[in-house]
């Protein structure tokens, strides 16, 4: 008995570029934890500890190493972001709304590092400017879902 072979169907290009953020950021957040977890000092990481001990009231005592740092940045950031790229692959009707939760996560995440820990510096504003793309991009794919179709 022949089976039929499954019809994919494309991608639109809002729902191609919001998978190119959603990967970009998931798999960026996994190549930070593995250089937090693997080689900090390697990566110059080291003298950013202190910075968050001092920096977040708190917790900030818990960031001895990067154990926990990477563990953040993992389910904070890398999680979601994959969860949300596999949700707009199988074009579930749900991913808009992923794509800007995503996006508006990242730029929360990103806040608090400019204002707590880092102070002002470019890598976390266009990490907030990766995060609005997702936002924006997730908004219009969803208004564009909710627009009816003209039929001929």
């Amino acid at each position: 008995m022949a089976t039929e072979p499954t019809t994919r169907t494309k991608l639109a290009p809002l729902a191609r570029w919001s998978l190119f953020w959603m990967l970009f950021n998931g798999i960026g957040a996994l190549a930070g934890v593995a250089m937090m977890w693997t080689a900090p000092d390697l990566f110059g990481m080291t003298p950013l500890l202190p910075l968050m001990h001092d920096s977040l009231p708190v917790i900030g005592q818990y960031f001895t190493s990067f154990w926990l740092p990477g563990i953040c940045l993992l389910v904070f950031i890398g999680v979601p972001h994959l969860i949300g790229a596999v949700m707009v692959g199988r074009h579930q009707a749900l991913a808009p709304a992923a794509v800007i939760a995503c996006g508006i996560i990242l730029i929360g995440w990103t806040t608090l590092q400019l204002l707590l820990v880092f102070g002002p510096n470019p890598t976390s504003a266009i990490w907030c400017v990766f995060g609005l793309a997702e936002i924006v991009m997730g908004a219009i794919w969803a208004a564009r879902l909710r627009r009816p179709v003209a039929t001929g």
